[in-house]
């Protein structure tokens, strides 16, 4: 990534305007005397367009209708550290050979996730018998997030198939209040001491691991089903490693719960059509409205024939 100094050939006072160049151009504004300090205002852009260029155009504020400007350019190099994701390290799976079993315990906000935590969810998860440990550090408060895995150990590699447990407050489909979702979700990693290469043949469906004309001819291999893990779901785990981080793993999986259709209570009567009232809270006159707006020597003639 590049960025581009456009500044006059005096200047006392500077404003700086950040311009990302892409679809739909954004500007972030800041006051500086000097050459700002680049880090803390492009790194939050970085993750986000990190092939963009970037220009830094520097005006006068005395005199802002100078067209005379000194071009100055120059690549920036920006610290990996700063766009690391906030659900790194929240679950990780430490190489152990007598542990077959764990049991992983982490909490909606640890993963990124807290804008589906509230209070809602977290009566929800008491309610299932969801409690975070003590060996959370972080948000210890938020919905937890429970994690089982079993560990199954085969030739170079390592498969671990597990359930995610936990509960996701959504938006009610009818009245739009917070709507507990229970999410119970099984997932398989395959972890595996081999660099990962997909294949170079493009596939506009769902790839699921290797082709058949790529698979071993070993039949103790055939036998298994980790050909079908799809590419997404394994991770290389070398074996000078002794850890291999699973949250985004963990993360995706529970975001391909969130569904459109929870409903806060299987009899929610939702929302008015006309004047968009809550009808589980409050009550509207549009039907009273609705039936005496219709008038005449019929407007009877149902209720007569119920009589008979």
């Amino acid at each position: 990534m590049s960025l581009t100094f456009f500044t006059p050939p005096s200047i006392t006072t500077t404003i700086f305007n950040l311009c990302i160049h892409f679809s739909n151009p954004k500007t972030t504004l800041f006051n500086s005397i000097k050459i700002p300090s680049l880090p803390p205002k492009i790194s939050k852009f970085h993750p986000l367009y990190p092939s963009k260029t970037l220009n830094l155009i520097c005006n006068n504020s005395q005199n802002p209708n100078v067209n005379s400007q000194t071009k100055i350019a120059f690549n920036y190099d920006f610290d990996e550290d700063s766009s690391n994701s906030p659900w790194e390290g929240a679950l990780v799976y430490k190489r152990d050979p007598k542990v077959t079993h764990l049991e992983y315990c982490t909490t909606l906000e640890r993963l990124g996730l807290g804008k589906f935590s509230t209070e809602v969810s977290k009566t929800r998860a008491s309610i299932m018998g969801l409690r975070v440990t003590k060996a959370v550090k972080d948000y210890p408060l938020g919905t937890p997030v429970l994690v089982s895995v079993d560990v199954c150990r085969k030739k170079h590699k390592l498969r671990l198939d597990g359930i995610i447990r936990t509960v996701l407050s959504l938006g009610c489909n009818r009245c739009g209040e917070p709507a507990a979702e229970c999410v119970f979700s099984n997932f398989t990693l395959l972890l595996t001491e081999e660099a990962i290469e997909e294949g170079d043949v493009i596939d506009m469906g769902t790839l699921f691991g290797e082709s058949k004309q790529n698979t071993s001819t070993n039949p103790e291999e055939d036998e298994d089903d980790d050909d079908l893990i799809d590419m997404d779901d394994r991770l290389y785990f070398p074996p000078e490693e002794n850890e291999v981080d699973i949250s985004k793993n963990i993360r995706d999986m529970v975001h391909v719960e969130i569904t459109i259709n929870s409903v806060c209570n299987p009899g929610c009567k939702g929302l008015c059509l006309r004047c968009g009232a809550n009808l589980n809270t409050s009550k509207c006159g549009c039907r009273k409205q609705e039936k005496e707006k219709y008038s005449g020597p019929l407007r009877n003639l149902r209720s007569e024939m119920q009589k008979k």
